[in-house]
């Protein structure tokens, strides 16, 4: 059996001088812990009533256990979800001090009363009068301000043990409490030395009080800390037709160091509209600096056609999308992030793929695209950018990589082939690049042994426009004394063997080149030697040939690995 409404009224209207209420007249099991645990009496009295039938609620006089007698209250009633029976009781006391005792809170809050003057402190009992399953009875702490601004509204803080010594006292407006100007905070008990200026990049059109929360040390009796939430305008144009601040609100978090004055810190919260994506953010004071993020999907906004086109990413869902900008200087720098792989050309997918959107005020946003490219097994980071005319090009690189494992990728794609000799070489830099025509460019550098001596390797291959249009090249660079670097290419040979040829406009001297690999000239052919400009030289099995030709005069030498038994080392023919 439930307490209804309509037996409510009937015993507020029989109210003559006092209001007698009894755990029976409220005809359910929670009563008991209400009148046995706090408030320590069989009957609750409420003396001089002025009863409201319409709200239910009636207002006057009582004693409160721990407390003291005579103390205004008000007792409300309130209906369940169809208005018929009772859900809930609620007796809310005004406090003649600022302690507070009931339940398992014993709180002396005298330093707030204190700095409160206009406060008061009262204790809200609810009792559940429904099935639900709830707490029987939910004591709260509650201070009693008279509000500022226009709107002076009476504010509610509710006060709860946060730790040992500390509570917590939170007020929430919902839409918010109106002020004229941020100066009206200075009004607030704790107000008074405040800074509350924000930039004047920042328009106050419409300040907005939505939130308080009050820290206390009841152990040290001080104030500690205050947080207000407080809404400041609901547009402001960052670059017009670009980017938009929505929804601007500050944070400021006031402290209450012993014997210093009171120190503020701003931080500003907003939704941040650029190029159609609007991310929750929050902007530095006084730097003025924008960070916000956002997961996908955005169902309804996707890539930003006119700044993708061609790139293959249109109509690809975006996954994540992350903003930085600096309001002062009007920049910004949106990264769109996809799961999906982007379509680079016909034979390539970048995978990871970010677009990037920098702007600086009303000019055209400079735009590019990162993400992998699969070069076989090696991931290559790339990043492609908008040529002149519109089309995209794509380059990257990376680091130590066996050409063994990218070897095949190029064979099949560019139509190049790859030496044997080559695949067993480890390349430090490998760089990609495809240019806007379709073509293909790759190149490596790693290093290359002639006998005892190693030395740098450039590998390079490139495609044009059509099918099998690749070739590859592999040149070496051998750095003589008081010579321009000779530049050899590389051509594969019967038997495994490496042939390395040089030709050039300066004249070098072989001898020069001999010694260079290890050898020694005998002096008896020394002086026959000439320079050339034209040589080559034949590596294997760690040994190495070199044959020059300068008119009539052929010279051939040789160079053994160790432990090997050597070949002459000079064989001179003049024809």
């Amino acid at each position: 059996m439930s307490l209804s409404m309509a037996q409510v009224r009937t015993i507020l209207t029989d109210t003559k001088g006092e209001l007698t209420l009894t755990p029976e007249q409220l005809v359910h099991e929670n009563a008991l812990e209400l009148f046995d645990d706090y408030l320590f009496t069989d009957a609750l009295t409420v003396h001089d009533p002025e009863v409201d039938l319409e709200a239910p609620a009636v207002t006057g006089r009582l004693a409160l256990a721990h407390h003291g007698a005579d103390l205004p209250c008000t007792l409300r009633f309130l209906g369940d979800a169809r208005g018929t029976d009772v859900s809930a009781v609620v007796l809310d006391v005004q406090l003649p001090d600022w302690r507070f005792r009931l339940g398992d809170l014993d709180l002396d809050l005298g330093f707030l009363g204190t700095a409160w003057k206009s406060g008061r402190l009262h204790a809200v009992l609810t009792l559940g009068l429904s099935e639900d399953g709830g707490p029987a009875v939910v004591p709260r702490c509650v201070v009693r301000l008279p509000g500022i601004g226009a709107d002076a509204r009476q504010w509610e803080f509710d006060v709860a043990s946060s730790g040992a010594s500390t509570v917590t006292a939170s007020l929430a407006l919902g839409e918010g409490l109106s002020l004229s100007a941020l100066a009206d905070l200075a009004q607030l008990p704790f107000g008074s030395g405040a800074d509350f200026v924000l930039p004047t990049e920042i328009p106050v059109t419409a300040p907005r009080i939505r939130q308080i929360q009050v820290v206390a040390d009841t152990g040290q009796r001080r104030l500690c800390s205050v947080w207000l939430r407080v809404g400041l305008a609901d547009h402001v144009a960052v670059v017009p037709g670009t980017a938009e601040l929505t929804a601007v609100e500050a944070e400021f978090t006031l402290t209450f160091p012993e014997g210093s004055p009171v120190r503020t810190r701003a931080a500003l919260h907003a939704g941040i509209d650029v190029h159609g994506y609007t991310l929750s953010g929050t902007i530095t004071v006084p730097e003025l600096e924008v960070t916000a993020e956002a997961a996908g999907p955005f169902p309804d906004t996707g890539t930003p056609a006119e700044l993708a086109s061609g790139s293959g990413l249109e109509g690809l869902p975006v996954a994540h999308a992350t903003l930085r900008a600096d309001l002062r200087e009007g920049s910004y720098a949106l990264a769109l992030g996809y799961s999906t792989p982007a379509a680079s050309g016909a034979d390539f997918a970048l995978e990871n793929a970010a677009l990037e959107i920098a702007g600086h005020g009303s000019g055209a946003p400079d735009v590019r695209i990162l993400g992998e490219l699969a070069i076989g097994s090696a991931q290559v980071r790339a990043v492609a950018a908008r040529t002149t005319d519109g089309r995209w090009e794509l380059a990257g690189s990376v680091r130590h990589v066996d050409f063994a494992s990218v070897a095949d990728w190029l064979s099949e794609r560019m139509g190049v082939t790859v030496p044997e000799f080559l695949r067993g070489v480890v390349l430090d830099d490998l760089s990609v690049a495809r240019r806007a025509d379709g073509s293909f460019e790759f190149s490596a550098d790693s290093l290359f042994s002639l006998g005892s001596r190693t030395t740098d390797l450039l590998i390079s291959a490139a495609s044009g426009t059509g099918p099998g249009t690749g070739h590859l090249q592999a040149t070496l660079s051998i750095d003589l004394p008081a010579a321009e670097p000779m530049i050899l290419e590389l051509q594969a040979q019967p038997g495994g063997r490496v042939q390395a040829s040089w030709q050039g406009d300066a004249a070098v001297s072989v001898t020069d080149l001999v010694e260079w690999l290890g050898g020694t000239v005998d002096d008896s052919v020394r002086n026959l030697l000439p320079k050339v400009t034209k040589l080559e030289l034949m590596t294997g099995d760690g040994g190495v040939v070199v044959a020059a030709d300068a008119g009539t005069v052929r010279a051939v030498f040789a160079t053994a690995p160790s432990g090997a038994t050597p070949a002459p080392l000079a064989d001179t023919h003049r024809g």
